[in-house]
């Protein structure tokens, strides 16, 4: 698989509409099928906007990430049906491990629901212990790499709270 890209997409965002399969008897999005919406939002998104498949990497490099570390806050419900907009970035690189953020907003993105840190830890899948990323992915890696002032800044639920200030003043329903 060769790794190159364009001009990169560093904040991709896509639509979904929650399942009824993935709520309690509440009609509210379960708390355990975040993390399946946000990971296959940012698959999606990869794909469609750096034409990066995750398991075909896997496939033929025989190296894939997984989930070490995740911090979530749930700020609003999100209900059957709705149809959410979820934006994706990448936030840290290191020689391995990624760390992405994920926001799940209303399909307006005048409303933050909820937001979620996962650091992934590259791994060799056939000896299941973790490995560094090569220069080639480290550079193809480095693309995406988002930043804004304030970003490494405190903590997490500093960072929810600036988002959330962002999130009212219309930063994510200009799109």
């Amino acid at each position: 698989m060769e790794l190159t890209i364009g001009k990169p997409v560093l904040s991709p965002y896509s639509f979904a509409r929650i399942r009824f399969q993935d709520c309690d008897p509440f009609g509210h999005l379960n708390n355990a099928r975040y993390m399946d919406y946000f990971l296959e939002a940012r698959s999606e998104q990869l794909r469609e906007t750096a034409n990066f498949d995750f398991y075909e990497y896997g496939s033929s490099s025989g190296k894939s990430w997984v989930v070490s570390k995740v911090e979530t806050q749930y700020l609003e419900p999100v209900k059957q049906n709705d149809v959410v907009k979820i934006v994706t970035r990448l936030i840290r690189l290191t020689p391995a491990t990624i760390h992405n953020e994920y926001l799940l907003l209303d399909k307006e993105g005048n409303r933050l629901k909820a937001v979620l840190r996962a650091q992934f830890s590259f791994i060799d899948l056939q000896k299941g212990r973790p490995v560094r990323h090569d220069q080639e992915m480290m550079s193809f890696l480095g693309n995406f790499l988002f930043d804004e002032p304030g970003l490494e800044d405190g903590s997490f639920e500093d960072r929810v709270k600036q988002l959330r200030k962002q999130v009212s003043e219309g930063k994510y329903s200009q799109d």
